[in-house]
């Protein structure tokens, strides 16, 4: 163990604004949207606090088009996705992608680039109806994906009109709506290029009236590994790929380098189905924090560029070691389709019914975005001895002033290798504190706590016929109690309860053994004297899991969204009593109960880090 970090922060001396600038994630195919097992990973990430994530990229949006005779389209399809996609609070990242019914063929044909225009036009002309203007200008509108990846047949000349096609069809109802690209897979591509100079220089092959507008410029920069073998992502090379697109735009295109950058699939590794175990465990929740830590110091922090946003590409259904952030068993198998990114409408199960039963366990790397979600609006003065040195040893903090006062803090311990392990001490100081009682909450993603995954290993399979003679774990299909075991062990646990501290001078320290890896959530709130609002909206969805058994999946909004407010579900069978089955604090508003008794009714409590709770939300049946 190196010598004890001493850290201090200072809650009082602001030093800038801080955004979650990170908050999307995304998955291919878009038929996915509709499958029951979909919909229930949507009501865990809708329900992360303070929408922890908000923004959804789902490839191929438009294969879920058909066209009609004349120039129309059945939209039935389209329509419910992104209905599922606003019933869980999030927004589409909506890419202009996808082909209905293979009508287009040649986007030098200036017949198919003016109804690709149409079809955009009519998009929005459709969903400004159906959701309201207002709502879509907080979406984002973007290029079809990865173009330069050896799918995009239709040449550059082909992808400039596309182009010019999305930018008139969104200005002929709100030039506001933002557009943008080209999301291109690598650094600098000729289609990267090609896009930046007809929006720096050239004529849009529509308007003739000079270049097309561009909002924001995306880009893929990942941890790019040397083989699916290797286990050591490169985190620091996504920022520096991306300071490199910077650089060429202040050279080549100086009046386009201001804007919005935007990396949208910023993942540590290539190949979302590749198997890696640190994709189950806390490594994986420790680099993608160490990822926004990375964008936030080497980037915004010195302005260094204009960088707004940073998706990862993680909602897949996949297994533990695949690059999701949920854990499905189940008898489907996605793999396929998620990887080609075909659209096989023939294949859709949307019925709870009629598909196979199934669970899904939440990971560590969805639980560090839970963790994450609970920063601060305001980075706060920070010191340390020995200074920190993230790029060399690990430890990296992000330091944040809550909106009502007091602190939450991110003390990540992560380098880019699987191999490395070890313990810091860490003297945690928060200073310029209003005097006042304070509660201290300390959140963390270990292989000790928060690792479903190590639970599940050791866990018994009774279906081996080794089992009654040697500990075989992993259990393709647990049992009831052991899926209650993984649930315990998916949420953030607390690494010891609540403390109730009197500050009277301002100060609080904790002293932390920070092992490698993890992410520590260190939550500072004073005691408001009120009880927490009550959460509402309280929605009950069926589902099957495992052997046909009944599942109930609740989902709520928050009524009060003030740091380290912890909720409890409760049932009742008689409409008056009810008792909890939550067996652990949620700081989510996403919940699935096993085996529910007949004629259940549901509700909800809030309760703050001082033990006081709200009144009920109690669910409609």
């Amino acid at each position: 163990m190196r010598e004890r970090t001493r850290i201090n922060v200072d809650a009082s001396e602001a030093v800038r604004p801080f955004n979650r600038f990170w908050r999307g994630t995304g998955f291919s195919p878009a038929e996915l949207l509709l499958e029951p097992e979909m919909r229930q990973m949507l009501a865990y990430i809708g329900g992360l606090p303070n929408e922890g994530i908000k923004f959804l990229r789902v490839h191929y949006l438009y294969n879920l088009l058909s066209a009609k005779g004349g120039a129309g389209y059945d939209w039935s399809l389209l329509d419910r996705a992104l209905d599922v996609m606003i019933e869980h609070r999030l927004k589409p990242f909506f890419e202009l992608m996808g082909n209905p019914s293979g009508l287009f063929t040649d986007y030098e044909d200036m017949d198919q680039v003016r109804r690709w225009r149409d079809l955009v036009t009519a998009t929005v002309d459709r969903y400004g109806a159906r959701y309201g203007m207002d709502e879509l200008r907080t979406w984002y509108f973007e290029t079809t994906n990865e173009a330069d990846s050896g799918w995009w047949t239709y040449g550059i000349k082909g992808y400039t009109n596309y182009y010019d096609a999305c930018v008139v069809g969104l200005d002929a109802i709100d030039p506001n709506l933002p557009m943008g690209g080209p999301g291109t897979a690598r650094t600098l591509s000729p289609i990267f290029r090609a896009l930046m100079a007809h929006c720096d220089s050239g004529t849009s092959c529509l308007t003739g009236d000079g270049p097309p507008r561009i909002d924001y410029i995306s880009i893929h920069e990942k941890g790019v590994n040397g083989s699916k073998e290797d286990l050591t992502p490169k985190t620091n090379a996504i920022v520096d790929r991306t300071l490199l697109v910077v650089d060429y735009l202040k050279e080549h295109h100086p009046r386009l380098a201001g804007l919005p950058i935007i990396n949208d699939e910023c993942d540590p590794q290539l190949g979302w189905s590749d198997h890696h175990s640190w994709h189950g465990k806390a490594y994986y929740a420790g680099i993608i924090a160490r990822i926004v830590e990375q964008h936030d110091r080497r980037i915004i922090a010195p302005k260094a560029a204009n960088f707004t946003f940073l998706s990862n590409d993680h909602a897949f259904i996949g297994g533990w070691s695949q690059r999701t952030i949920f854990a499905y068993f189940g008898s489907r198998n996605f793999t396929k389709a998620q990887w080609e990114h075909k659209t096989n409408l023939d294949m859709l199960v949307t019925d709870v019914d009629r598909a196979p039963p199934f669970d899904i366990i939440k990971k560590p790397g969805l639980t560090s975005m839970e963790l994450l979600a609970t920063l601060g609006d305001t980075v706060c003065k920070v010191t340390a001895e020995p200074p920190l040195a993230p790029d060399q040893d690990g430890l990296a903090i992000l330091p944040t002033r809550l909106p009502g006062g007091g602190v939450s803090i991110s003390l990540i311990h992560s380098v880019d290798a699987i191999n490395r392990s070890g313990r810091t001490a860490v003297r945690l100081e928060v200073s310029g504190l209003v005097p006042s009682r304070h509660a201290l909450c300390l959140l963390r993603i270990d292989e000790e706590f928060t690792n479903p995954m190590e639970v599940w290993e050791a866990q018994r399979d009774e279906s081996d016929p080794r089992g009654p003679f040697e500990p075989v774990g992993a259990p393709p299909a647990p049992t009831e109690a052991q899926f209650a075991e993984l649930r315990r062990a998916q949420e953030p646990a607390l690494l010891h309860p609540i403390s109730v501290v009197d500050c009277d001078e301002g100060r609080i320290s904790v002293d932390l053994d920070v092992p490698l890896p993890s992410l520590t959530q260190v939550l500072v709130v004073p005691d408001t004297g009120t009880h927490p609002a009550a959460p509402t909206g309280l929605v009950v969805e069926r589902y099957l899991g495992l052997g046909g058994r009944e599942e109930r999946m609740l989902f709520w909004a928050a009524g009060d969204i003030r740091p380290a407010i912890f909720y409890d579900v409760l049932v009742s069978t008689d409409g008056g009593t009810f008792e909890k089955v939550s067996s652990v604090p949620l700081i989510s508003t996403a919940f699935l109960h096993m085996s529910p008794p007949e004629g259940v009714r549901y509700a909800v409590c809030a309760r703050d880090a001082f033990g006081r709770r709200s009144e009920l939300c109690v669910s409609l049946s």
